[in-house]
């Protein structure tokens, strides 16, 4: 355990309909019998959650556990990053793509112990950054296109409850689905075009715009893909454990992106079950790059998600902000 101050336990109550509050019951209980010194900080709502969080870590913590979803990750996020005070997530959301992604048990007395016996480790953030300066940090995955119109659609829903919810939303979206004509523009790594070392595809696209608009030889366009979604981010799952980054590295200081073309509604029925197993990167229609920073415009009004809570409208340029959050992990570790 971390001796440099107490344990922070942050609660969402909120998150999947009260089980927020039942969590962080357990967690509390878990700690306090294991000898830990809990302070808990529970509000209302998101901004209650922000507002917290800032005087969490203020009080300088040895651990900030959050009990809450990717939602509520998210709201900690601008208080958290870059400070090296760690955090431990405790998965009471709907979600819970960041606890997925890195092994996090959902049982919450087996978070608390991860709390306390687990392992500190840096780990990607990402930061999305819209034209009027705003910067929205996020630590899992930012959608615009039919999954980001599914996560408005799943958000206004009241029933069912948890994973089924995101099923039932995506489908319903399926019924008017729409094209996107996507304007991309990577700032790619030294070899972003051709083959990656992994064998997966990838798009050769000109190097960001310096602030001019210009590069060394001279205007840059970006690449013009019609498309009906794009996930970019630093962690394999949304939506509730959809992989649609399956190779995702939240330690490489990359961003992976996954750009599914206009493949119709059939299409794209057809892609459900690859993406649920992670195997849709290698089927017709699906583009998979990676990059330090992409810049994302359309043609239609889109709004990118985040954590599956909404950021914006494009355009947004997004970029990775490498090894800027610790994270309490298993010691038998999750997949980064």
């Amino acid at each position: 355990m971390d001796e440099s101050g107490h344990i922070a336990v942050l609660v969402n109550p909120a998150s999947r309909r009260g089980a927020g509050a039942e969590h962080a019951g357990a967690v509390v209980r878990r700690l306090t019998e294991r000898g830990a010194v809990v302070r808990t900080y529970q509000g209302a709502g998101r901004e209650d959650t922000a507002r917290l969080a800032k005087e969490a870590v203020a009080a300088g913590p040895g651990v900030l556990a959050v009990v809450g979803g990717d939602g509520t990750i998210a709201a900690v996020l601008p208080h958290l990053t870059g400070t090296g005070v760690p955090l431990a997530v405790v998965g009471g959301g709907t979600g819970n793509d960041l606890a997925r992604t890195h092994g996090i048990p959902p049982d919450p007395r087996a978070a608390a112990d991860v709390v306390l016996d687990g392992e500190r480790r840096l780990v990607d953030t990402g930061t999305i950054t819209a034209d009027d300066g705003s910067v929205t940090p996020f630590a899992t995955i930012a959608c615009a296109g039919f999954d980001s119109r599914a996560n408005e659609r799943i958000n206004r829903m009241r029933r069912p409850r948890g994973a089924a919810r995101y099923t039932l939303g995506t489908y319903r979206e399926l019924v008017g689905l729409r094209t996107f004509t996507y304007r991309i523009l990577l700032d790619p790594p030294a070899s972003a075009a051709g083959r990656s070392p992994n064998g997966r595809s990838e798009i050769a696209v000109e190097p960001a715009p310096r602030a001019t608009g210009r590069t060394d030889d001279g205007p840059t366009a970006p690449e013009e893909v019609p498309g009906h979604l794009l996930a970019i981010g630093n962690t394999r799952y949304y939506g509730g454990g959809r992989p649609i980054l399956p190779d995702a590295d939240a330690c490489d200081g990359l961003l992976d992106i996954t750009l599914v073309e206009a493949v119709g509604r059939l299409g794209l029925i057809g892609l459900d079950r690859p993406i649920r197993r992670g195997e849709h990167l290698s089927r017709p229609g699906v583009r998979a790059l990676r990059a330090a920073r992409v810049r994302v415009e359309a043609d239609q009004d889109l709004v990118m998600y985040a954590d599956g809570e909404p950021v914006g409208p494009l355009p947004v340029t997004v970029a990775v902000e490498r090894r800027s959050l610790m994270l309490c992990l298993p010691r038998d570790g999750g997949r980064p």
